[in-house]
């Protein structure tokens, strides 16, 4: 499994609902093997704990080592930037519990067999995106390499505040969007359009998003 999503902090405002999408898919939180981190914002490892324990008690839990080395310093925790505070506290609470279950790997390391990370720093200081391959196809996973479908594609140069180092972001943004698009790799990316999957074409200067449909099927 990619990320955790928000968990309980967030469920009465309607986010906190991966078990639940887990269950409608038909799979539990105890089978769940490997959590992989795409990075370390709140809604991405708040809901790897609830009620003090681990929600996916069986798994291994994977992390660059340059993000989570970042965001588990304390001195965040004091920090007189209020986003600074409730990021790292979320990574205080959520993964730094569990990280004598984890691995933490440098950029281009595997997870496993056939999932490769790739280096994608910028939104935070060690996001990383994950190429998967498996009998010859390929797919990506990039993050939040982008922060909106339509703007982050068509004008991959404007900085986003979400983006901590802004310049470093549109770097990143820009190789793995032209990557994806000119070698056709099927990708999911977290802030697309339902169902967050599909492909990205060059457009201009920019990018397009394409998402999937029942073509994907032919």
């Amino acid at each position: 499994m990619f990320d955790s999503g928000y968990g309980e902090e967030r469920r009465d405002k309607g986010a906190g609902k991966t078990t639940a999408a887990l269950a409608a898919a038909g799979y539990k939180p105890d089978q769940i093997d490997v959590v992989i981190i795409t990075h370390c914002h709140p809604d991405h490892v708040s809901g790897l704990m609830e009620n003090g324990k681990a929600v996916y008690p069986n798994a291994r839990y994977v992390s660059g080592d340059v993000e989570y080395n970042f965001w588990s310093k304390k001195d965040h925790l004091e920090s007189s930037d209020k986003n600074m505070v409730r990021r790292a506290t979320a990574v205080h609470n959520n993964l730094v519990p569990l990280a004598e279950k984890a691995t933490f790997i440098k950029t281009g390391g595997d997870v496993v067999p056939g999932i490769t990370s790739v280096e994608s720093s910028g939104h935070t200081p060690g996001h990383l995106c994950y190429h998967i391959e498996s009998a010859g196809k390929r797919f990506l996973i990039f993050g939040d390499v982008t922060n909106h479908y339509v703007a982050s594609l068509e004008k991959p140069d404007w900085h986003c505040a979400f983006d901590m180092d802004a310049d470093k972001a549109v770097e990143s943004r820009k190789k793995i969007l032209d990557m994806v698009a000119t070698d056709k790799i099927p990708c999911a990316g977290y802030h697309m359009p339902f169902p967050a999957v599909g492909h990205v074409a060059k457009k201009g200067s920019g990018y397009v998003w394409i998402p999937a449909t029942y073509q994907f099927d032919l």
